[in-house]
């Protein structure tokens, strides 16, 4: 009679935890790449990270109602060491454990809002929608097309986004702590990308810099079309650093099916007043899929404006979990 009343027990407290089970999920996430390789720029031949490894978990709980509750946080990784990296150092150097993002917020079918360490939604709904490379490998083309003089942030760090999607129509607003991040002006950055079929359209601004940066801004414009021979791509950025010197830059790229793998390639651009050409930069590549999560990939690179060592390689294998 006990064992059967404890059976009874265990089975009621089962089916009052399976709704609260129901409505909360954590993923585990991440990603591993490593190859042989030599830098722009650089005489060593060494293991390189191209796409930056990283792991994170991300979840939500649904709180009735329509509403949601999320988080996410991302380490990020040199897999050849197994050390941390800070944004803006050596990947071997020790910086934030949740250096990819760190967050947390609400959201419902309108949009959602969150706090902490996040990408600005000028990078995720436009830089990193028009590189071919989507900022990966030697031969990736973001930072020298879409991304003038280094006049952005991937992330900021105190900050607050909120986002809105709409028949195609996405939407971002990001604004950061001046004091925490170190700014004479609060750093802000607005995003706006829209999709129909196979065409995207993108267009963002930035006013924030890099994290050592001070009311550096810029704005930028971005186009993809898929077609059935290949995608084709095309960005523009222009900015102003904080001494109000401007810089452009412009972006060509395409991939281009080919079996089981992609041929990419592209051509980026970018001058400052005054200066002349800064960047000039010719990015070829083929990445060929094993499966959905893994694949091999080689590619050269070549900055025309590089004072010595103008081209870089890479031979390596990525894995997305």
């Amino acid at each position: 009679m006990q064992v059967k009343t404890s059976l009874l027990s265990a089975a009621l407290l089962g089916l009052l935890a399976a709704p609260a089970m129901a409505q909360s999920s954590v993923t585990v996430y991440g990603k591993l790449d490593l190859g042989v390789g030599q830098a722009i720029g650089s005489t060593d031949k060494t293991l390189l990270d191209a796409a930056g490894s990283r792991l994170g978990f991300r979840g939500q709980e649904d709180l009735g109602d329509g509403l949601s509750a999320l988080f996410q946080i991302e380490h990020r990784f040199d897999p050849a060491t197994g050390t941390a990296w800070a944004q803006g150092a050596s990947k071997s150097a020790q910086g934030r454990f949740w250096n990819g993002r760190s967050s947390v917020g609400l959201k419902n079918a309108w949009g959602s809002v969150q706090l902490g360490r996040l990408y600005t939604p000028a990078y995720d709904l436009v830089q990193n929608q028009i590189d071919p490379f989507g900022g990966d490998t030697v031969a990736a083309l973001r930072d020298a097309g879409m991304r003038p003089d280094g006049l952005y942030a991937t992330r900021v760090s105190y900050a607050v986004r909120a986002d809105a999607s709409f028949s195609g129509v996405s939407t971002g607003v990001l604004v950061g702590d001046s004091n925490a991040n170190g700014k004479a002006r609060r750093p802000l950055a607005l995003g706006l990308g829209y999709a129909l079929g196979e065409l995207y359209l993108g267009a963002g601004y930035e006013q924030t810099g890099d994290e050592a940066a001070d009311t550096a801004s810029v704005w930028n414009l971005g186009a993809r079309y898929k077609t059935p021979l290949a995608t084709l791509s095309a960005g523009f950025g222009k900015g102003q650093d904080k001494a109000g010197t401007a810089s452009q830059s412009w972006l060509l790229g395409a991939a281009v099916p080919v079996g089981q793998g992609e041929v990419k390639l592209g051509y980026a651009r970018q001058s400052k007043d005054g200066s002349g050409t800064t960047v000039a930069k010719l990015g070829l590549g083929y990445h060929h899929k094993l499966s959905a999560r893994t694949k091999l990939y080689a590619d050269v690179g070549h900055d025309a404006e590089q004072a010595t060592r103008k081209n870089g390689w890479d031979l390596g294998v990525q894995h997305n979990f």
